[in-house]
């Protein structure tokens, strides 16, 4: 009977909800969106009769609940003996209420548990033996729920499954979650922003990357005698397009891991889309495809590759690679070297003969949070760059030569309608952006060998 009013419940709501919003469409199509009196009150009576059974369908599951846990005690009193907890026998036994050892401990922010080792030993017990410690139902899905059989190719984050939630940590041995986020961004606020008020912003660029006869895009100033004639010339541009595209993330949470999370579950899954996020606009400035994501340098026509030099040893770097990588960097000033972390026992290494001795290409820093240099340059270490003898596994960038955009900053929002009848919440991130090189091709100078902005160490085979 309480099954059919928990449907009927149900029902209500989601005709209240789609007739609501059929009134809402209605005005948005025919009047612009305004809403005449009598709509309002249609709309707001809705809503009123969807709260109304939203309420009433969370006072029935919670007493659902309450049966439940109280099922799970008649459960427990009828275990074996020695496949209880001393907690357990004593509640049975009636040395002391259940409601003052379960108030006891539910108080305890470690659950009753006297240290860490207890609280794992209790764990294993309970997967091993089958010994049920009812302190763990604290930090389960439900008081009752030992259960954890989670469903086959479930996708939610829940008290069911040990990887996705499982048995939550009492607060009183870990405030916090223990994670491994990513390095950080060491690029962050070298690109040069672009603001976009549209999801497509064009720029115009001066098209001036052959300097063999004008440093200007096409413009030309002679030298003349009094009275002759003077060639004109003129100025050559070109557009360059940034396009946001979408970076998206979703989540599916259950009420129950929302509800008995010592911490709040919601912030916790920010914190690590927002180290999901950052992870893949970093990774995409290196090596995206330009296709629906960032262009990356690593694909980019205007990056420069040095080759390994004649004779060198595979997965090497030696003293020529940094020199000649340092030579063809254009506006090497602003620069900054970003390299595997693999390739640190070989740079701390370099330095330049002199006589009988040699000079240090690397300089260690002194100073805490200020990054080791070489060639006079900060240089940071990723995990990002390709590892040790692949082409770019070391980088040498000015990225004020990189535009990046943003059209939608990351935002989130959650919802509870998408999986009502799964008890669960849903949420999502989101963010639209950009991001190029501006420049199109290396720059050929007057003299010498093509210059860029972007130049990375070829493949050491």
């Amino acid at each position: 009977m309480e099954m059919d009013l928990k449907q009927q419940l149900r029902d209500t709501m989601v005709a209240s909800k789609k007739a609501a919003s059929e009134i809402v469409s209605t005005a948005d199509n025919e009047a612009d969106g305004k809403l005449t009196d009598a709509q309002a009150d249609q709309v707001d009576a809705y809503i009123k009769a969807h709260e109304e059974a939203r309420a009433e369908y969370d006072q029935l599951a919670a007493n659902d609940a309450r049966r439940h846990r109280l099922s799970a005690m008649d459960d427990d009193l009828e275990l074996p003996t020695g496949r209880r907890t001393a907690h357990q026998q004593n509640v049975s036994s009636g040395v002391v209420g259940v409601g003052s050892v379960k108030e006891k401990w539910a108080e305890d922010p470690k659950r009753g548990f006297k240290h860490p080792r207890e609280f794992l030993l209790s764990i294993i017990n309970w997967q091993r033996k089958g010994e049920r410690d009812e302190r763990l139902a604290g930090l389960r899905a439900d008081e009752s729920g030992f259960d954890i059989r989670g469903a086959a190719g479930s996708d939610e984050q829940s008290t069911f499954s040990n990887p996705y939630g499982g048995f939550l940590v009492p607060e009183g041995f870990s405030p916090n979650i223990l994670s491994v986020p990513s390095e950080g961004d060491p690029l962050a606020g070298l690109t040069q922003n672009v603001p976009m008020t549209g999801p497509v912003v064009n720029i115009q660029a001066r098209v001036d990357k052959t300097h063999t006869s004008s440093v200007s895009g096409g413009l030309r100033v002679y030298r003349r005698a009094e009275a002759d004639s003077s060639s004109s010339s003129r100025i050559e541009f070109e557009r360059i397009r940034l396009e946001a595209t979408g970076l998206f993330g979703l989540a599916f949470a259950t009420e129950e891991i929302l509800s008995d999370s010592p911490g709040s579950f919601a912030a916790i899954l920010e914190a690590g889309f927002r180290d999901e996020f950052g992870s893949v606009i970093l990774n995409e400035r290196l090596n995206g495809t330009g296709t629906g994501e960032f262009q990356g340098i690593n694909n980019a026509a205007c990056t420069v590759s040095v080759s390994k030099e004649t004779g060198q040893a595979a997965t090497s770097l030696v003293y020529e690679n940094i020199i000649k990588m340092r030579s063809r960097c254009w506006g090497y000033s602003n620069a900054e070297w970003l390299a595997n972390h693999d390739t640190i026992p070989q740079l701390m290494l370099l330095n330049q003969s002199v006589g009988t001795g040699g000079i240090p290409v690397w300089a260690p820093s002194a100073i805490s949070d200020h990054p080791d240099t070489l060639l006079g340059r900060p240089i940071f270490f990723s995990e990002y760059p390709e590892t040790l003898g692949t082409v770019g596994d070391v980088i040498l960038g000015n990225w004020s030569q990189y535009l990046e955009g943003t059209y939608q900053p990351l935002g989130s929002a959650e919802s509870v309608h998408v999986r009502f009848v799964n008890h669960e919440r849903t949420f999502k991130f989101f963010m639209r952006n950009a991001g190029t090189p501006w420049w199109r091709a290396a720059l050929t100078p007057k003299k010498g060998s093509t210059l860029s902005p972007f130049v990375r160490l070829a493949t050491r085979a």
